[in-house]
């Protein structure tokens, strides 16, 4: 056998020795989080048995054939898994938020005055009959309020009422027609309770305070 012969089989043996494998490893890795994801699509990736197939993927030999290719699904899992999770974080946030109900407050927001009393031994003068009234007033009641302009006023959480605690308010519905029947109360809060209105304010004289449990609201600028 020549020289040559013998570093040409040299070489070849060498070539066998140095040929990649594939990883069994990968191979079920693969195979079950195909079947993860035909049957949950991105909530696979939330899935305890995911982490099965992470422990397999780690476990594929640096020099085998499929290395890159687990590398790679190990980085999707993880990158897709911490994307979900900030997700479903943010959506539990926000649904929190909206079940707190929003808290206004204002000095300029007080009671309508009493109206004075009727002298003694005179009846009062019967009020005009001028029809319904065009607009929520004080002192008007609240199942009227209701019956003459519910459908355009909906609920805009509790106001503290000087002298008169909490109370509600109404916020008037961004609808073109309640624009148009009530132009005057799109950048208004009707005030009520159970019983009666006790006034219109502008929204502008209500400061909105957004309440975290155990935090007490800050104090109105110029008490």
């Amino acid at each position: 056998m020549t020289t040559r012969s013998v570093l040409l089989l040299l070489l070849l043996a060498l070539a066998g020795c140095a040929r990649k494998e594939p990883s069994p490893e990968y191979t079920r890795a693969s195979e079950r989080f195909n079947k993860l994801y035909a049957k949950e699509l991105d909530d696979a990736y939330l899935d305890p048995a995911m982490h099965e197939v992470e422990a397999l993927l780690e476990k594929v030999p640096p020099d085998s054939l499929d290395a890159q290719a687990a590398s790679q699904l190990l980085a999707r899992i993880r990158e897709n898994r911490t994307r979900l999770e900030q997700v479903s974080k943010d959506r539990d946030t926000a649904l929190a938020e909206a079940r707190t109900p929003p808290n206004f407050s204002g000095r300029s927001v007080s009671p309508p005055p009493a109206p004075p009393p009727p002298a003694p031994g005179t009846r009062p003068p019967p009020a005009p009959d001028a029809g319904p009234p065009s607009a929520p007033s004080a002192g008007m009641s609240t199942s009227e309020f209701n019956r003459l302009f519910g459908d355009c006023f909906e609920p805009a959480g509790p106001v503290e009422v000087n002298g008169r605690g909490t109370r509600d308010s109404f916020a008037m519905v961004d609808s073109s027609r309640c624009r148009s029947a009530l132009p005057g109360m799109q950048n208004s809060v009707v005030l009520a309770d159970s019983q009666t209105v006790l006034g219109v304010v502008p929204r502008s004289a209500l400061t909105r305070v957004f309440v975290d449990a155990g935090t007490p609201a800050p104090p109105d600028a110029g008490g």
